[in-house]
């Protein structure tokens, strides 16, 4: 049964369709966000009407590997944020009678992925959900952030590549 469920899940995620992932999911599910831990989506609904706006940003999703523990798996996936690569894991519990999906935790890489996506999903989640100011203002804020985090992973991080030669030197 658990490979039922688990086989949806990545079914749907690949083809991106919320309502086929609806399947795969208890009622009561919780999905820990990959961005913030200042709340969680709470319900099967809520959560499919989250991959409804997270499939219009993520795309390509490919499951790389798929690691099976006693109380779930813990996914590995691929994907496509316009222009940035993604790379996603996914820490699934499963109801213990149900067999299906009863938390979701989610990890993001590299920082300008997680930049994009938060900088794409947070206006369409707050339009969705009625609130068109909080939408302009997420948009506003979110690119603020995705250019800092773009700019520094292209810019800065280089700076401490191993074995790269030279240094900045005060004053310089």
């Amino acid at each position: 049964r658990m490979n039922d469920w688990l086989q949806t899940w990545m079914d749907a995620g690949e083809s991106g369709d919320a309502e086929r992932a609806r399947g795969a999911l208890a009622d009561d599910v919780v999905l820990v966000s990959p961005v913030t831990d200042q709340f969680v989506f709470e319900g099967a609904e809520s959560v499919v009407d989250l991959l409804r706006d997270v499939f219009d940003v993520i795309t390509e999703i490919t499951y790389t590997r798929v690691e099976r523990i006693p109380s779930g798996a813990i996914l590995f996936a691929e994907a496509q944020i316009g222009d940035v690569r993604l790379n996603e894991a996914q820490f699934i519990d499963l109801d213990a009678e149900t067999g299906r999906i009863s938390k979701l935790t989610l990890f993001f890489r590299p920082l300008p992925a997680a930049t994009k996506f938060l900088r794409r999903l947070g206006p369409a989640v707050a339009r969705r959900q009625g609130h068109d100011g909080t939408a302009r203002l997420l948009r506003a804020t979110g690119a603020f952030l995705d250019s800092v985090a773009a700019t520094g992973d292209r810019t800065f991080v280089p700076m401490a590549a191993p074995g790269r030669s030279g240094d900045v030197k005060d004053g310089d």
